[in-house]
Order: structure tokens, then C-alpha cells, then sequence
């Protein structure tokens, strides 16, 4: 393998069948930032800073497909993308108000966070997180005191926090993360009572989180393709890029080149992944 820099997370692509409408979520609703689309980017894109990490839009029209993604944390690939904030309760009000389809409601949930789930225009599941997780076997103390002193403030904007995944292979999936592309295991959270044998394993990506889900039971496949039409999450970008035989080393997959699709290669999960230059 070549010597590895730390890489981290910089955006979340989403297809949207109403740019428009799309905007008005992330940046009205949301209250997220708009900033000037990246080089390279198509035309059709818009982005909006959540943190160090952003959310970028781009534009698939009436021909918008959501794939073969299903609402079951056994299914392979990326479950939802997470975001901070103060009281999830009042931004969970908000977007009650404004219309927005509340999966979940807040709850207190194991590893001492308030949760709840929702959807954006496009059916993508979000989440809003308060508090900081508690793990049940800590690998890296200093990252776990590192996310303590970043603790949302009364009055703090929403954030980017992370991104979870299911995979059927624990240990691939943690080498391609972890020696693949340089992120850290923060420590893991294991639901005794789930009678799947439950584990979230979550390590640093960057100014993210990736939060991996993992089953003792079987999982299904990764439904993603690489479609232009493709609505909902597109791909995750990340900072660096590794040779494509480094990728398929490390049990990951080179993505031949599809019009209007910008994933590179995808995860031993099936996740798709972007390079893209730190900025």
C-alpha cells in the first residue's frame, strides 16, 4: 500500500427530481449555507455548507430514480446521513411545521443521544442527533474527548455529523476504511437486546463520522448502480484518492465511467465513494 494521509468526508451528494425545492430545504429550512459549487461539478448542482462537510444538490429532473434502496438496516450500503443539533426536539418542531415527513419522533436512545428520523424532498432518511455518544468500549480516547469539546451550544446552527452504512463484512469494511483510507476507529456500541446481534462500530472521518452498522444475521445486497437519473444519496465525496489497485486490494470496486455519475469507486459494502482534493 502507498503512505496514507489522514482522508476525511467532504460532501454528500443528493439527486433531486426540484432543485428548487431542494434548495429551499437545505438552505431554507435547514438553514444550511449556500456556497459556490466545486470545479467540476455539472451545472446543475448547488451546495450548501453543513460544517465542514456539505450537502450537494444536483438536479436529475423528472426522470429522477430513488434505486432499489429499502428502509431496513439489513440492506448493504448507506442507511441516512446525521446531523447535530442543540434540541432535537424544537428542529424536529420545525420541520413539522414546515411539512416535512417525521419518520421518528425524538427518543432517547442506547449510547445516550436524542434522536430522530426524517425525510427530505427526495425520500433521503436524515437525522438529527443532540448529545454526544456514550460508547460501550471506547478504542480512542482522544477522539472521544475530541467530540466532547465540540458539543453543539444553545444557538449553534445544525451540522454535519455523519454518514451510517450497513456492511456484510465487518472486517473488510474496516480495512478499507481504516488502512484504506486512513479513518480511525472511535469505539463501537452493541445492542444486547437486538436479537440480529446489532453493532455500531464508528470511526473518524476527518471533521465527520462514519457510523457502521453490522449483523450476525445475513444482510441483503447493496442495491446501488451508477445511474444519472439516480434521486437520493449519489455518493459520498472524500478527500485523497487511492490507485485502482490499491482499491481492489483492499476488497473495494473501480466504477467504470457513466455519463452524468461522478462515484469513482464503491466500499466492499457497495457504498459509492468520490475523490475529490482537499480544499
Amino acid at each position: 500500500m502507498p503512505d496514507q494521509v489522514v482522508r476525511g468526508m467532504q460532501h454528500v451528494e443528493i439527486g433531486s427530481a426540484d432543485l428548487e425545492r431542494s434548495a429551499d430545504f437545505y438552505g431554507g429550512l435547514l438553514g444550511f449555507p449556500e456556497v459556490p459549487a466545486p470545479g467540476g461539478a455539472p451545472a446543475s448542482t448547488r451546495c450548501f455548507a453543513a460544517g465542514a462537510v456539505s450537502f450537494q444538490l444536483t438536479g436529475v429532473g423528472g426522470a429522477a430514480d430513488p434505486g432499489g434502496w429499502v428502509n431496513s438496516d439489513v440492506q448493504a450500503g448507506i442507511r441516512h446521513v446525521g446531523m447535530k443539533v442543540h434540541d432535537v426536539d424544537r428542529a424536529v418542531e420545525r420541520l413539522q411545521g414546515a411539512g416535512v415527513r417525521v419518520l421518528s419522533p425524538p427518543a432517547d436512545v442506547l449510547g445516550g443521544v436524542r434522536i430522530a428520523f426524517f425525510l427530505d424532498p427526495d425520500g433521503t432518511r436524515l437525522e438529527f442527533v443532540q448529545g454526544d455518544l456514550q460508547y460501550q468500549h471506547v478504542v480512542s480516547p482522544a477522539l472521544v474527548a475530541a467530540e466532547a469539546a465540540a458539543t453543539m451550544r444553545p444557538g449553534q446552527a445544525a451540522r454535519f455529523d455523519h454518514v451510517g452504512v450497513t456492511v456484510d463484512d465487518l472486517p473488510a469494511a474496516m480495512r478499507f476504511y481504516g488502512e484504506g483510507l486512513g479513518w480511525t476507529e472511535i469505539g463501537s456500541i452493541r445492542h444486547h437486546d437486538d436479537e440480529r446481534g446489532f453493532l455500531m462500530t464508528y470511526l473518524s472521518a476527518g471533521q465527520a463520522v462514519l457510523e457502521v452498522f453490522s449483523f450476525d444475521v445475513p444482510t441483503t445486497p447493496n442495491p446501488w448502480e451508477p445511474s444519472a437519473a439516480l434521486s437520493g444519496v449519489r455518493s459520498v465525496g472524500v478527500a485523497g484518492a487511492l490507485p485502482p489497485d490499491a482499491v481492489a486490494a483492499l476488497g473495494g470496486r473501480v466504477v467504470d465511467p457513466v455519463p452524468g455519475v461522478r462515484a469513482d469507486v464503491v466500499a466492499p459494502d457497495g457504498s459509492p465513494l468520490t475523490w475529490v482534493e482537499r480544499s
